[in-house]
């Protein structure tokens, strides 16, 4: 009876599970001072999303950031919302909020948007762009992002 009963929840886990339930990003662009936009710092990001639906996405984030020569590794949560305008290319929004380590480890948050450019069903160009806020140090940063999307 155990096993029977443990074959029917898992049997309900993987039902509630959409058909394109893997779906991720990887992004890599540049990082910088709000205040000084002339120097450039490089940054990489990705996602692995759940898809509650079509154009609303949760999951969690990480990459590596180099800030002022000193390298970080940003853990978050995610959100991501494709808004309601357009077939082939998407605006979308996006946010994360999370933990950087690193030598000066501390709390962030980033708040951005950009274009979701469908290549077809299952994939799709991203230009993002943003701002991020550190804790600790209380300076603001801008990224620029490009990177692919994969809904598989």
């Amino acid at each position: 009876m155990k096993k029977f009963l443990t074959a029917i929840l898992f049997a309900i886990a993987f039902a509630a599970i959409p058909a394109n339930a893997f779906t991720m990003d990887v992004q890599g662009g540049v990082v910088n001072h709000v205040s000084e936009l002339s120097k450039f710092n490089m940054s990489f990001y990705g996602h692995l999303w759940y898809p509650i639906d079509q154009m609303l996405f949760v999951g969690f984030g990480g990459g590596y950031q180099e800030l002022d020569n000193v390298g970080y590794v940003p853990l978050s949560g995610s959100l991501w919302v494709r808004l309601p305008f357009g077939r082939q290319v998407m605006p979308v929004a996006t946010g994360d909020i999370g933990y950087m380590i690193g030598e000066r480890h501390q709390m962030f948050w980033r708040a951005g948007g950009g274009l979701d450019i469908k290549n077809g069903d299952y994939s799709s160009i991203l230009l993002m762009a943003g701002y991020q806020y550190l804790h600790h140090e209380g300076r603001g940063f801008v990224y620029l992002h490009a990177g692919i999307l994969v809904e598989i």
